[in-house]
């Protein structure tokens, strides 16, 4: 409720805010009442919109001579374009609609349609191009006034020719500096409600499509923009339709190159900000993406590995008791690191995640609150070994491989192998993650170091059986 209607709702406080005598508030009720009934969204308000088109059809198939009145000529006119019986598509009746507000001159009936026009927008629709090609004519004749600024906004943004004005609006907007609220305020499209109606919607769409086709700084920049447009005034996404658009446009101008890593800790904070989530843990509000922009989708999942691993790397450094346990360690670094930045050469990790025990799971939790990086939060939990232990699940290929910090061994399932553990779960049982037809140490054997072993299992150079050791093919 607004300050205005407070101050209405208790009539002793507005007397109390007044030097005057008291009057009496119902006219200034009404006023209030007119006043949220235009901040709100529109024709949807409109009470018994079904039967005010149906009594406007009537009017006009009976030819009849008499006038609306005011107020079902301005909400008739806010409502052209909505269900169930828009008048919009109903030639007859919209020509007759919009005589009536030439004839009468009624300023608040005809803002109220191009209200409508802007809300409703949708350039594939012919009956919203077929509203547009008679609002610009209307607009023509209209007996504007001096301090009018529509005429202006309507030639400047070209607002009433479908075809153009999303293209104006978003080439607009980055030409502004990166001040998107600056190029709607100067088209009209600031209000609450045209700000995410359907033409700043359509708008933002093909600012989406430009900055896919970026790259480098210019991308940075884009995104940026994208990012500050997006926002409603709670600091949610805006664009619910365009949230697939949005996310092409935030991912697929880095799938050749990479962003700074600071870019890129924004990006994936506002997609999970704007309601994304976490993709392994939430696919579900992603499958749009994945089926329509696989690129993208795979942009992210990389991102999101590399992160998984570089998480389980940073934490387990922390948990290493002491010196000979760090220069172990810095082997096992080394080795999944040269997977995690392969350049195809090599086999590379196409999901990771993380299970950590309690020890590992407070560090993780404590570095997200110190850092603000809320990549350290997504990990699961496991049991099977110390709250200091930590199992990295990775899928490569047709291989999902567990390795372990300290001293346990490292896991190996092929496709179709049972019990092959899950990736993005929550929490791990006993053993799930310990039961692999492959364990081996760390512990270089007679011959071949665990490296060499590993690598060569990766690189599809290798044979094992589950009821014998492994060894690699040619021994």
């Amino acid at each position: 409720m607004s300050h205005l209607a407070n101050l209405v709702a208790d009539p002793k406080l507005l007397v109390a805010r007044m030097r005057v005598g008291t009057t009496e508030p119902e006219e200034l009720r009404r006023t209030v009442a007119r006043i949220e009934h235009n901040d709100s969204t529109g024709a949807c308000e409109i009470e018994n919109i079904g039967e005010l088109q149906q009594r406007i059809a009537q009017w006009v198939a009976n030819s009849s001579s008499a006038t609306l009145s005011r107020r079902d000529l301005r909400n008739g006119c806010q409502a052209v374009l909505h269900p169930p019986y828009p008048p919009a598509e109903d030639e007859a009746v919209i020509d007759r609609l919009l005589s009536e507000v030439e004839r009468n001159r009624r300023r608040a009936a005809f803002f109220a349609v191009i209200d409508a026009y802007l809300d409703g927008f949708d350039n594939e629709s012919p009956t919203l191009a077929s509203l547009a090609s008679r609002l610009e004519a209307l607009a023509s004749r209209w007996p504007w006034r001096e301090n009018d600024s529509w005429p202006e906004r309507i030639s400047s943004f070209y607002l009433l020719d479908p075809a153009r004005a999303p293209e104006v609006l978003a080439r607009r907007v980055f030409a502004s500096g990166e001040d998107p609220f600056k190029v709607l305020q100067e088209s009209g499209l600031d209000t609450a409600g045209r700000r995410f109606g359907g033409l700043a919607e359509a708008a933002f769409r093909f600012a989406c499509h430009l900055v896919m086709r970026m790259t480098g700084q210019e991308a940075v920049s884009g995104q940026r923009t994208l990012i500050e447009w997006a926002r409603n005034e709670t600091g949610d996404f805006g664009y619910q339709r365009a949230w697939p658009d949005f996310v092409e446009a935030s991912l697929t101008p880095w799938e050749i190159e990479e962003p700074s890593e600071a870019h890129k800790s924004a990006l994936l904070d506002m997609l999970e900000r704007f309601g994304g989530g976490d993709p392994r843990a939430k696919p579900e509000r992603w499958r749009t993406v994945m089926d329509r922009a696989p690129g993208a989708y795979a942009v992210l999942m990389r991102w999101l590995t590399r992160a998984s691993v570089l998480q389980f790397l940073d934490i387990v450094d922390r948990l290493m008791p002491d010196r000979a346990s760090r220069l172990m360690w810095a082997y096992r670094r080394a080795f999944w690191m040269s997977y995690l930045l392969s350049d195809g050469s090599a086999p590379g990790i196409d999901a990771a995640w993380v299970a950590f025990g309690d020890e590992g799971a407070r560090l993780a939790r404590k570095t997200a609150r110190e850092t603000g990086d809320k990549s350290f939060n997504a990990f699961g939990k496991q049991n099977d070994k110390s709250p200091q232990h930590a199992a990295l699940i990775l899928q490569m290929g047709d291989l999902t491989i567990v390795d372990w910090s300290h001293s346990a061994k490292y896991q190996v399932w092929k496709r179709g192998d049972r019990g092959a553990p899950q990736l993005f779960k929550d929490r791990y049982r006993s053993g799930e993650l310990y039961s692999a037809p492959i364990q081996e140490s760390h512990v270089s054997p007679k011959t071949f170091s665990w490296q060499k072993s590993l690598a060569q299992i990766i690189e599809g150079r290798s044979f094992y059986s589950p009821k014998a050791s492994w060894r690699p093919r040619g021994v």
